[in-house]
């Protein structure tokens, strides 16, 4: 079925455009004058009009679009702004194409009688597992503004994780590349230079020296080789990480490190907590929750031991004991988790897990950049070092001979 982009003017002179799958431009142009708008562009998207929706140059969907769309929504709905007339603004002023495009297919499919949940579903790609059961769980309940506030919210903490990670990592890979790259040039450009000023003086070269001349020439005649090993090898770390296998072995790397370990259990506890609090706030049973949490955790080995868990709550034994039985999680929130199910108040207790394990992954982030950065900078050191003594030390053994 063909996506058509239009644009129509109302009965007031107000602008609209938007975006709908139909079998004909002359049936999209009928559609719209029976609901009353005047078409003013009607144009057929394909490869040709809408390339940024083709393969790569699809814009993704990010935590923070997400986070935006929330929280403008739950702000119209708040208003009292029905649904449909909530998503026709929302669509409007999204800058995201991608999202564009899928709000513009759920506000159609709200037309035709559809519930938001359910066209949420259609567009699992874009709205993740934890959005769509809350949704639902809004529309039952009747609080779906409150539903999309606290998943704004939800959606801004995790945004605001998620940029301390890489924040706190950029430094550390920035100076690695930066290291390489002075490595690749002082061994292709630099020691060569040295090469032939050292054999000119026919003097025997020390045994460290040789290996250097050597690793260079090495590097001068299968620099492509090298640089094609190091690209094939990175495009083959992405593509693991994201198979099953790859998931498991780093997911299995991130608990066993040492310091990595203990900043992978500050997140994982910190997604945990959150996510079970935000959903169990707005009325989504433990056990659904339970599998949601599942898909958000970002290690899946943890994931995978949380099925268990999830099968005691299916058997009655609540979430403290199961949790506890995993013995990954630690002490505190394994009490609270407690005093929440006895106390009846199980999401607030939650929430502030949640709030304290935010601050502890900061502080497990600031200890890892503190031991990667002066491990990076010995490592460089060393090889400019060796580099520097390797081309040094004949040239002052060469100049104490001629002084003699």
């Amino acid at each position: 079925m063909p996506l058509y982009s239009y644009k129509v003017k109302t009965e007031t002179g107000k602008l609209y455009s938007g975006e709908t799958k139909i079998d004909s431009q002359d049936e999209l142009k009928k559609l719209l004058l029976e609901k009353g708008y005047t078409p003013i562009e009607i144009i057929e998207k394909n490869a040709l009009t809408d390339i940024s929706q083709i393969g790569i140059f699809k814009q993704r969907v990010k935590v923070k679009d997400l986070a935006i769309f929330c929280r403008q929504f739950a702000i119209v709905l708040q208003a009292g702004v029905p649904i449909a007339t909530s998503l026709d603004v929302l669509r409007q002023q999204t800058t995201n194409t991608t999202l564009k495009q899928c709000i513009n297919d759920i506000y159609e499919n709200i037309q035709k009688g559809i519930a938001l949940s359910n066209a949420m579903k259609q567009h699992s790609g874009i709205f993740p597992d934890m959005l769509v059961n809350m949704v639902e769980a809004g529309e039952i309940s009747g609080q779906l503004d409150l539903v999309f506030e606290r998943m704004a919210t939800q959606f801004e903490k995790q945004f605001a994780l998620n940029q301390k990670i890489k924040g706190a990592l950029t430094y550390p890979i920035m100076v690695t590349i930066v290291a390489i790259a002075v490595i690749m040039v002082l061994m292709v450009k630099v020691v060569p230079s040295f090469e032939g000023i050292l054999k000119g003086f026919n003097v025997e070269l020390p045994v460290f020296t040789k290996i250097l001349i050597s690793v260079s020439e090495f590097f001068q005649n299968y620099w492509y080789f090298i640089v094609g090993i190091m690209v094939t090898a990175a495009l083959f770390t992405i593509y693991f990480m994201k198979t099953y296998e790859g998931k498991k072995f780093f997911g299995t790397l991130a608990i066993k490190v040492p310091v990595v370990s203990a900043l992978t259990r500050n997140i994982v506890t910190a997604r945990l907590t959150r996510t079970l609090g935000t959903l169990m706030s707005s009325g989504v049973l433990l056990i659904q929750a339970m599998e949601v949490v599942q898909k958000v955790l970002g290690n899946a080995v943890i994931a995978e031991r949380l099925n268990v868990v999830t099968e005691e709550i299916k058997k009655g034994k609540g979430l403290t004991a199961p949790l506890n039985d995993m013995k990954y999680f630690p002490p505190m929130v394994i009490s609270m988790v407690r005093i929440g199910e006895e106390s009846g108040n199980l999401d607030f207790a939650l929430d502030k897990s949640a709030d304290f394990y935010d601050r502890e992954v900061e502080t497990s982030l600031q200890q890892l950049t503190s031991i990667i950065e002066p491990v990076v900078m010995c490592v460089m050191a060393g090889v400019v070092g060796f580099i520097v003594l390797s081309v040094l030390y004949p040239m002052f053994s060469i100049y104490q001979t001629m002084s003699m």
